[in-house]
């Protein structure tokens, strides 16, 4: 897929990351009628406790992790992985550490988000970070 086919989930050059407006925005994209309103599927509550475990790291980071990595399928781009976890945000941390973070997150994906990603682009992201993180 070209750069240029991608859908732009956010300028963040000049906003602030709103995760939730993301996610609420990809919900109103995925339907050709309102049966599938954000307000109705998504669980406030486990995107907001799904998104704490990433409020110490930076909103590049946050949206390489969940629009890229998790929304876009990149999790199953090795190279994708070992470019992420070079980021001096993960420096004080083991590359072990890293990829286990990682897995985690991508488990505890609330199901409401889960439904907008094929299962088998979810299971082999959760694979592929298992394997690096030895959780396999």
């Amino acid at each position: 897929m070209s750069s240029h086919s991608r859908i732009v989930h956010s300028d963040i050059q000049n906003i602030g990351l709103d995760p939730y407006e993301i996610l609420k925005n990809k919900s109103q994209r995925l339907s050709w009628n309102r049966l599938s309103d954000a307000e109705i599927y998504l669980d406030k509550k486990a995107v907001i406790e799904w998104f704490e475990c990433l409020r110490n790291y930076s909103e590049l980071t946050v949206k390489a992790i969940v629009v890229d990595g998790i929304l876009d399928n990149e999790f199953h781009n090795i190279t994708f992985i070992l470019r992420l976890v070079q980021e001096r945000e993960f420096n004080t941390m083991t590359s072990k550490d890293t990829y286990q973070m990682l897995y985690e997150f991508v488990c505890k994906t609330p199901q409401g988000i889960r439904d907008w990603i094929d299962e088998k682009d979810y299971m082999m992201s959760r694979d592929v970070l298992a394997l690096l993180s030895r959780n396999r």
